[in-house]
């Protein structure tokens, strides 16, 4: 192609990857002998050559929580669609040191952008990512300093449906199951305390099945007298593990004990026991508006935040199954 164009190599790849190195004339030789000879440039070598290589990585906590595979699902068709790759990394929840690593060795790689779901949100590392030129978008996390994009749902406005619908279905003590004092917490305790009800703050170091499986037994072993007539859990996993054992210890959901989850995940909801009831957020879509932020690369930090949607179900409502 460069003979046909009468120009040398190097011209060539000054056209393609320095166009204002190149006169106009002896740019539009090349161009034509490119309609010529049917040539396509390759993306991914003038990728390399830009020290970039179309991959967008993607940090989440948990692989095995399928929220965040629907999470990874639609950032993959977002990237596909814009001829970029994602790159799953995973930490772990509270996982600092893992977390640390990790930033630590993406700093020192040429991505074109990262979405990650930190335990910490302005973690020191981040900053040196973005300074390095690789812009940072986090998800399902606020960012209080607003000093970076964010994709995120109404966690507080979550917490406030599950509560409501709770209190709604007669409940008055209700229990709030996760691993962090966080907006979905504080969103079903402002409900609560609105409704002069009560609720039960019931801790757990894991965020899976697992989690939900020590909560159950825990429960199991109350007076019944003591225990919540309700739960509402920080993720549907928990929720199905929770589900699993009081089902298996002949309690009957929800006479003996109500249970809505957050996610509303395909896979918890057609594998759980009873047909759970939750606090829907779009999963995919969320993955796709974090990439579709880092390819438009302009503009000031936004906070995307999606509505949650309450989806009754068997496993609170009374008569429904």
């Amino acid at each position: 192609m460069a003979r046909l164009a009468g120009v040398s190599d190097g011209t060539v790849s000054n056209t393609l990857n320095r166009p204002h190195l190149v006169s106009t004339d002896t740019r539009q030789r090349v161009l034509q002998a490119m309609e010529t000879t049917g040539y396509v440039p390759s993306a991914a070598a003038r990728a390399l050559r830009a020290g970039r290589s179309r991959t967008i990585g993607l940090v989440v906590l948990d692989f095995g929580n399928p929220f965040f595979a629907e999470v990874a699902a639609g950032a993959e068709q977002a990237a596909t669609d814009a001829g970029a790759d994602v790159a799953l990394f995973h930490t772990g929840i509270g996982a600092h040191d893992r977390e640390q690593r990790l930033l630590q060795r993406l700093a020192e790689r040429r991505l074109d952008g990262l979405v990650i779901t930190p335990n910490d949100v302005e973690h020191p590392l981040l900053a040196v990512i973005e300074q390095r030129g690789t812009p940072v978008v986090v998800l399902a996390r606020e960012v209080p300093s607003r000093r970076r994009s964010a994709v995120r749902g109404d966690d507080h406005a979550g917490g406030v449906l599950a509560a409501r619908h709770l209190l709604d279905e007669g409940h008055q003590h209700l229990a709030f199951v996760g691993w962090r004092r966080d907006e979905r917490y504080e969103g079903a305790a402002h409900a609560a305390a609105n409704a002069g009800a009560r609720l039960t703050w019931i801790g757990t170091t894991d965020a899976d099945l697992a989690g939900g499986v020590a909560v159950g037994e825990r429960l199991t072993a109350t007076a019944a007298a003591e225990r919540p007539t309700a739960v509402f859990c920080a993720n549907d996993l928990i929720a199905a593990g929770l589900i699993q054992v009081i089902t298996q210890a002949g309690w009957r959901i929800p006479d003996d004990l109500a249970v809505v989850g957050f996610d509303d995940t395909d896979l918890v909801s057609a594998a759980s026991a009873v047909e759970l009831t939750s606090v829907r957020q779009p999963a995919a879509e969320m993955g796709s508006a974090s990439v579709r932020l880092i390819l438009d690369g302009t503009g000031p930090p936004r906070d995307l935040v999606f509505v949650p949607e309450l989806i009754a179900r068997e496993s609170s409502v009374a008569g429904r199954a």
